[in-house]
């Protein structure tokens, strides 16, 4: 009797409760059981974000362009000439700089690729500055657009297949950075001159040194390739001034070289040149034209010609007179 009446309700209590249909429907709120499961989505936004907000210096892995350091490419050989009057205006800012402890970076750089912008007068009327290349190319010798087969050299052209420059490097040179400013105006000179052109470098004091290339024989005229220019851009930049002036003995060597063009530079009216002696430079002059640069401390004090105009008359060259300030 007690299994017939368990049995019973077990029976009447399974017929009461609901069953789960597999037809049972999937939208919300059903009043009967159904299937369910988990579906992943992608979302990327929150990476997205994530990614940006995070910086380089919030994680500790070095990423590959982080190990490797690129070394930083600088011209072998200047491009163009400096700017005389931004030289000056850095020689006076320097000059502020030591009285009151600041030290300024006044290192020459000639960079690459930009034409020369002109420039104010300066002191002696130092015109607009050359520019490296000329825009029409059929610029004539003086003019302040160097053309094929010229340089330029203190804002004077010359046109040639071979060039001297002599350069004063005497004691005297050291005062506002005269011979740097020479130095930095010779070594943009240079580049303007093509592969088939020769040059030579005369320092002179008391004694005449022709530039030394480091590794190269001496020559008396050396080729204005790249290697060559880069060699002498090197030596240029340990000359340093020192001792006296002795002008004729580095005038006559150069004209032994027998250039198109000589560059005479220096800061040194005196000792002047005799009248004998200039008549001894025309005399051994083939046919070069003899630029003549001065640097000066004032104003001439006469309107009569000096030995230095007369120099540069002789020949037909052009003479600058650039007042340092």
């Amino acid at each position: 009797m007690s299994l017939t009446v368990h049995v019973a309700i077990l029976i009447m209590a399974g017929m009461s409760m609901k069953g789960c249909e597999s037809s049972a429907p999937s939208t919300a709120g059903g009043q009967d059981f159904r299937e369910i499961g988990l579906a992943l989505i992608n979302d990327s936004s929150d990476a997205v974000s994530n990614q940006r907000a995070q910086k380089p210096q919030d994680t500790d892995i070095q990423q590959p362009s982080d190990l490797v350091t690129k070394p930083e490419q600088q011209p072998a050989v200047p491009t163009e000439v400096p700017n005389v009057a931004e030289f000056l205006n850095q020689n006076t800012a320097q000059s502020t700089a030591t009285t009151t402890g600041t030290q300024i970076d006044l290192s020459d750089t000639v960079g690459p690729g930009r034409p020369i912008s002109g420039i104010p007068e300066i002191g002696g009327g130092l015109a607009e500055l050359i520019r490296p290349r000329g825009t029409s190319g059929m610029s004539p010798a003086g003019s302040l657009t160097p053309g094929p087969g010229e340089t330029a050299f203190m804002d004077i052209v010359g046109k040639g297949q071979s060039f001297v420059y002599v350069i004063d490097t005497s004691g005297s040179m050291i005062h506002d950075r005269r011979l740097e400013l020479a130095k930095s105006q010779l070594k943009g000179s240079l580049q303007l001159l093509q592969p088939n052109q020769k040059f030579q470098v005369l320092f002179y004091n008391n004694s005449v040194t022709p530039i030394n290339l480091r590794g190269r024989v001496a020559e008396d005229m050396y080729p204005a390739t790249a290697q060559y220019l880069l060699l002498a851009v090197q030596a240029i930049d340990l000359q340093v001034p020192d001792y006296g002036t002795a002008h004729l003995p580095a005038i006559e060597r150069a004209l032994l070289l027998q250039p198109d063009v000589i560059y005479f530079l220096t800061d040194g009216a005196t000792p002047a040149l005799t009248t004998a002696e200039l008549k001894r430079v025309r005399q051994r002059n083939r046919n070069t034209e003899i630029h003549v640069i001065e640097f000066a401390t004032s104003a001439p004090e006469s309107r009569l010609f000096t030995w230095l105009q007369s120099l540069a008359a002789d020949s037909g060259g052009q003479y600058r007179r650039i007042t340092m300030k």
